[in-house]
């Protein structure tokens, strides 16, 4: 299996990327194609005692992608950049899926223009793994990929989601719920009413709606489907409320001596704490739907979130998921949705 990486557009040094990819070829037996400038792979390679060869090779580039970029404008513009390469390598079969920790809109942009869309898939849907406390992790879908949506494509959102949980987390039956502001019918604007009823009578394991505030602590759903203005706000206000509780518990303990003696005593449960909430532990979030394996990384990703979102592209690889949504949609099509 062959995995490209682009390392250019993240947060952190290019060569942070490459030492997440060099771990990724080495633990899980794949190769790396690394998308970016040549002299920085190669350095990179050379000081982990590696070198381009088999397991190893460049998508060269001139051109960086960056956060504050336009999507549209930056995938037009910057032909030369190791996303729009990489993206474009992937669709003439160089590499099995795709990687990056770039700007998302770009990301998503384009990958459009270079893999196109899956038949009868109206928008690509990002998807997030968000841990819980009570059992498995759960899925949402859409978180960012898309700010306007239309009833059709939450349900095919919710199409999607439900592949992902049976053929990546091996759960038979997925029950999906539907992001809203309270559990009845008729709560939510006119798009959430018309896709509760148009879940309501899909095949689809749908249960009802579901509040955000129950979804880390009861779980009661396998997939949550969100249009993707909703789903990015609800992940970055769960991101931020981790963030802010770990700074306030910092500066308690700062302040107070006694707090300082049970920190210490409790240094092993804050350590799984962490590692429970940890995005490293998710890697990157797949985007499905297009016609081809794209995984999106967190900006910040270090060397081991990198590795983590490699292993979530290789699941993909292996589980042949694109072939699957094509399949299934057919299904869907000639079942009238």
């Amino acid at each position: 299996m062959r995995i490209l990486l682009d390392v250019m557009g993240g947060d952190l040094p290019p060569r942070e990327l490459i030492q997440g990819g060099i771990a990724a070829s080495r633990n899980q037996s794949i190769d790396i194609v690394f998308a970016g400038d040549s002299l920085t792979i190669e350095t990179a390679l050379a000081g982990a005692g590696e070198r381009l060869g088999e397991r190893f090779s460049i998508v060269a580039s001139t051109d960086v992608v960056t956060m504050d970029d336009h999507p549209v404008s930056a995938v037009r513009e910057k032909k030369n950049s190791s996303l729009v390469l990489g993206l474009e390598a992937l669709r003439r079969g160089e590499a099995d899926a795709f990687v990056s920790p770039g700007n998302t809109g770009a990301v998503v942009v384009g990958s459009i223009f270079a893999l196109g869309r899956i038949a009868a898939i109206p928008r690509p849907g990002l998807l997030a793994v968000l841990p819980t406390l009570h059992g498995p992790d759960v899925l949402v879908i859409d978180v960012g990929a898309n700010t306007d949506c239309s009833p059709d494509h939450l349900e095919a959102f919710a199409l999607m989601g439900a592949t992902y949980a049976r053929e990546i987390l091996g759960i038979a039956q997925p029950r999906l719920g539907l992001l809203n502001i309270g559990t009845e019918e008729t709560k939510g604007n006119r798009m959430a009413q018309e896709a509760f009823a148009l879940l309501h009578s899909s095949s689809l394991g749908f249960t009802g709606n579901v509040e955000p505030h129950h979804l880390l602590t009861d779980r009661p759903v396998d997939v949550v489907v969100c249009d993707g203005f909703v789903g990015n706000i609800f992940l970055k206000s769960i991101e931020g409320g981790i963030s802010a509780v770990t700074s306030l518990l910092k500066k308690s303990i700062i302040q107070n001596a006694f707090a300082k003696v049970g920190a210490l005593l409790l240094k092993r449960a804050f350590s799984d704490v962490r590692q429970v909430l940890s995005y490293e532990r998710h890697g990157g979030a797949p985007l499905l739907g297009v016609d081809g394996t794209v995984v999106i990384a967190h900006g910040r990703s270090d060397a081991e979130a990198i590795e983590s979102a490699i292993d979530v592209a290789r699941r993909q690889v292996d589980a042949r998921l694109v072939v699957r949504f094509g399949r299934g949609m057919q299904g869907w099509t000639r079942n009238g949705g």
